[in-house]
């Protein structure tokens, strides 16, 4: 009886899973981009991390604006997919 109070007790001190998450957004400059397709090929990229909601290229601006769960992805990883799709990110 004990141990199942305790545990309960632990359980509701423990603050949600969804309260420790946050969703961040962050805005990459791109660099090597030369045609929307390539500006699409990288939005398909950094889509595919687990943990990202949202990812939208303006090719004007070469900018990726990535909106992501940060318990799930990190900056190096989307930094990682944009590599991987070929380009690399302005410092």
């Amino acid at each position: 009886m004990r141990k199942g109070i305790a545990l309960g007790l632990a359980l509701a001190l423990l603050p949600p899973l969804a309260a420790r998450a946050a969703e961040k957004s962050v805005t990459f400059k791109v660099a090597g981009w030369h045609s929307k397709g390539d500006a699409y090929k990288t939005e398909v990229a950094v889509r595919s991390v687990k943990g990202v909601s949202n990812a939208s290229a303006n090719f004007a601006q070469m900018t990726l604006a990535v909106t992501y769960e940060d318990s799930q992805a990190s900056r190096p990883q989307l930094e990682k997919a944009i590599a991987d799709a070929g380009y690399s990110t302005a410092k």
